[in-house]
This record gives structure tokens, C-alpha cells and sequence, in this order.
């Protein structure tokens, strides 16, 4: 029987493929897929960076299996919106980068899946959009909250109550996405990305995802001085003397990981 999600790690990067083509469309299946994978990389060491894509040619997700809300119908039920956002704040608050690589539709949650990612990296004819609001609903998977954080409020709302869909250039000009590269190349270059990363200091990594995160919840005078805490919290890291004594000694360093300085 298919898995509608495939969890592997290969060479310290953790790689995550939707596989439900033509569009992807996400269930519950593929939520707790992804939250039993994200959890045990929570939970050992062996990833530094993960890499989220899409099956097929046409999508990296269109968005929630429609089929699942007529259940619902009538009800306060929360349960489906759940799952999503568990598995997107699992994403979103894990240590390590996580870069979406985005082929062709990236609509309703799985746009919302693309915005709790770290960076995001698309082919020239991809299309993002929210159009929820032409099922008489509105995002609930996090849009309405990680959408105007990263573009600004007067963009989202136009997104968002016009269900606007966006072509690549827009996406890029309003900092949507990091990156545009031709549709055969998405794949490849989330994947050179993800070994840029995974060579660099994995315990400056983590807190710089950590610093910015919180950061962006605190006023700029919180924020500052959380960043001189973390940054503080660097120099017992076993990666900070060796970064620092290599380029004292003009050699290429050798980053373990680790937090602890070594006495």
C-alpha cells in the first residue's frame, strides 16, 4: 500500500516527501507522518537540516483533502485544524533549518506548510496562494497568523480575503520565497542548500533559529537583550573555540555540535 508520506535521512539531512500526486492534497495521514518523523528528530542528533518536498510534477500541495471538512460540517470541530498546526509548530520550533522546495501549486495548507519552513526555494511557475475564502472559509492552519508575520498585514489581507493567487516573481518580491530556480532544478537546489547548512556550526545554527523566533514575539528592547543571552550562551559551545581557534590558525574548522565547551 502507498504511504502518503515518506520520512528518511540521508547524510545528516532529513528529507521529507508528500506523496499523494498529482496535488498532494493533505490528510491526516500525512499529519501524523510528519509529527512521528519530527518528534524523533527531536529527539536524537542525527539531522542538522530537512529538506519538505512534493511527488509529482504538478504540486508541492494544493492544499487540505477537501473531502475531510464535509464530516465537519455543523460542528465546532477542531480536531483536523489540530493536527496541522502541530505538525507545522513541530516544524516550526525544531532546532534545526527547514527549507521547502516548491514545484508547481502551493495553495491553502500547503502554502501554510510552506510557512512554517525556515526558507523557501521555487520553480518559475509556481503559484501560492490562500484561496480558502471561496469555500465560504478562511485559513486555519496558521495562515492567518505566519502569513502576515513574514509579508506584512496589508498584503495578507489582500491574500487572504481576495484569495489571491501569486505568481514566483511575486511571491519573491513581497519575500515570500528565498529563492527562484527553473522547475527541474527546485529539488537540486533545496538539496545544495541543505549541504551548505548542514557543514555549518549546528549549535549556532540552532540558536540563531531560536534567537530570531523569539525574538520576533518580544519588543525590540526584549529582543535585543535576548540576543545578548544567546549570544552569551555561544561562547561555552564546543563549536565556538573551534570556529574561533581555526581562523586564528588559519585552518578550516571542525564543527562537532556541541554545546558544551570541553574543560
Amino acid at each position: 500500500m502507498k504511504e502518503d508520506i515518506l520520512c528518511r535521512i540521508e547524510g545528516k539531512i532529513a528529507i521529507i516527501d508528500i506523496n499523494r500526486p498529482p496535488y498532494n492534497a493533505l490528510n491526516s495521514a500525512i499529519f501524523e507522518g510528519m509529527i512521528t518523523f519530527l518528534e524523533e528528530l527531536y529527539r536524537n542528533d542525527e539531522a542538522n537540516v530537512v529538506v519538505i518536498k512534493g511527488a509529482g510534477e504538478k504540486a508541492f500541495s494544493a492544499g487540505a483533502d477537501i473531502n475531510q471538512f464535509v464530516s465537519r460540517l455543523g460542528s465546532k470541530d477542531i480536531s483536523l485544524t489540530a493536527g496541522f498546526h502541530k505538525a507545522f509548530e513541530l516544524l516550526t520550533q525544531l532546532p534545526i533549518p527547514v527549507i521547502a522546495a516548491l514545484k508547481g501549486h502551493v495553495l491553502g495548507g500547503g502554502l501554510e506548510l510552506a510557512l512554517a519552513c525556515d526558507f523557501r526555494i521555487c520553480d518559475e511557475n509556481t503559484k501560492m496562494g490562500l484561496p480558502e475564502i471561496n469555500l465560504g472559509i478562511f485559513p486555519g492552519a496558521g495562515g492567518t497568523q505566519r502569513l502576515p508575520r513574514l509579508i506584512g498585514k496589508s498584503k495578507a489581507m489582500e491574500m487572504i480575503m481576495f484569495g489571491t493567487i501569486i505568481n514566483a516573481e511575486e511571491a519573491k518580491q513581497y519575500g515570500l520565497v528565498n529563492k527562484i530556480v527553473a522547475f527541474e532544478h527546485v529539488e537540486e537546489e533545496a538539496l545544495n542548500w541543505a549541504n551548505m547548512l548542514k557543514d555549518k556550526p549546528k549549535v549556532a545554527l540552532q540558536k540563531i533559529k531560536k534567537t530570531i523566533n523569539h525574538g520576533l514575539e518580544l519588543s525590540l528592547a526584549e529582543g535585543l537583550r535576548y540576543e545578548m543571552e544567546m549570544f552569551a550562551e555561544m561562547f561555552v559551545s564546543e563549536d565556538a573555540r573551534e570556529g574561533i581557534n581555526a581562523f586564528l590558525e588559519k585552518r578550516k574548522p571542525n564543527f562537532v555540535g556541541k554545546e558544551e565547551v570541553k574543560r
